[in-house]
């Protein structure tokens, strides 16, 4: 401990590790076993060179007609390997743009489209699409009257939560049941819930 080092010379310390046997000696010659790219690789580089040979033997002096044959041979086969990873590599991207071109985005839909598609979802008995289209038609609706701005990982109960508001309350545990309990989305909930989203937001469904 001095003045400079008040917690102790840190050269101290380094000559210390260095006198420890336990970093002495030469660290493991063993190679890690190749994984599958690379015996991959180490493949079509062999088939590659075996190409080559072949095409060395074919053609035999090497006369400057031979060597141009074998520079656009290998050039062919470059531009090949190209054209082939590039092709791989732009598969995966357009499977994964392919559904955005069908899926209408969030901000494209209204709570009108929404309440739509709920009564035509009634209409077919298919009461827990109509109840989930009316739900999510009353998280726009709030949005479109500047109550509570537009979410899409949003659910009801934290709108409520949010809004402190009666009447959404009651037509969120309307929506709830409708959507989660056992059983519970049929012809008399969706039409209590059509009820407590006209009290709500004084618009009849």
């Amino acid at each position: 401990m001095n003045a400079v080092w008040p917690h102790g010379d840190p050269r101290d310390v380094v000559r210390a590790i260095e006198a420890d046997p336990r970093f002495h000696g030469t660290t493991s010659g063993t190679l890690a076993a190749p994984n599958l790219l690379d015996r991959i690789v180490a493949w079509c580089a062999a088939r590659l060179l075996d190409l080559l040979h072949a095409i060395g033997h074919a053609l035999g002096t090497r006369t400057p007609l031979n060597v141009a044959i074998g520079f656009i041979v290998v050039a062919l086969i470059a531009v090949t390997a190209i054209a082939l990873a590039v092709r791989f590599a732009r598969l995966p991207s357009r499977r994964a743009r392919a559904p955005m071109a069908i899926v209408p985005t969030a901000e494209a839909v209204t709570s009108a489209d929404l309440i739509r598609a709920a009564r035509a979802a009634a209409r077919d008995e298919r009461w827990h699409d109509a109840a989930s289209a009316l739900a999510r038609a009353a998280l726009h609706a709030l949005d479109e009257r500047g109550r509570l701005r537009f979410d899409p990982s949003r659910t009801p109960a934290e709108a409520r939560r949010l809004l402190h508001d009666a009447a959404f309350e009651a037509f969120e545990r309307e929506a709830t049941t409708a959507l989660f309990a056992a059983n519970a989305a049929t012809a008399e909930r969706f039409a209590r819930l059509r009820a407590a989203f006209s009290a709500a937001f004084g618009e009849r469904v």
